[in-house]
């Protein structure tokens, strides 16, 4: 009969790859995308891909640090070809900001995500910080010139201060994590 898993999803509670996460964030992007530019779009798909991309990013950037933190305690991060992925700029940040300013990406409807202000480029390490400090209320996209799909959101200090708005090609920043993920 032969393997059938991929019907059924395999073992669920088995943890995915991160060349996995990255391909399925890829691929959430597109569907994502297209549910969105549809003539009459469709939102419940585009949320569900939305959810979906989130759970995929969550664990891009929970494995890329890890290995970053284990190459830091075993005194081999500096100098490696992981820290020189991770100093490359890799997207757009603008900070100080307000909590209103963050607010302001939810209030300017979906699809019409911008920087409040001209912003500077962050490395992809401090980008994975940000994701990570991400608040989940604070997002949006837009969709660029290109077509490219561009994420945007609102970070807060750990001691829940605003901090930054953070904006990252979702595209470039799967193939950075892609050649992350084959040093790891």
């Amino acid at each position: 009969m032969g393997n059938i898993s991929f019907l059924t999803g395999g073992n669920p509670s088995s943890p995915q790859s991160i060349a996995e996460s990255i391909y399925q964030l890829e691929n959430t992007s597109v569907v994502f995308l297209s549910a969105w530019q549809r003539t009459t779009p469709d939102f419940q798909r585009a949320a569900r891909a939305s959810q979906e991309a989130m759970l995929h990013l969550d664990h891009i950037v929970n494995e890329i640090m890890r290995n970053r933190d284990q190459l830091q305690a075993d005194g081999t991060y500096t100098g490696s070809q992981l820290e020189g992925l991770l100093n490359i700029s890799r997207a757009v940040s603008v900070s100080p900001v307000t909590r209103a300013e963050q607010d302001d990406l939810a209030n300017y409807g979906p699809g019409n995500g911008v920087l409040p202000s001209a912003g500077s480029s962050i490395s992809m390490e401090k980008l994975l910080n940000k994701i990570k400090h991400r608040r989940t209320n604070s997002a949006n996209f837009r969709i660029g010139a290109s077509g490219e799909h561009i994420f945007i959101i609102g970070v807060d200090k750990p001691n829940r201060q605003p901090d930054s708005i953070v904006e990252f090609i979702v595209g470039d920043f799967c193939q950075h994590c892609s050649d992350i993920a084959a040093l790891i």
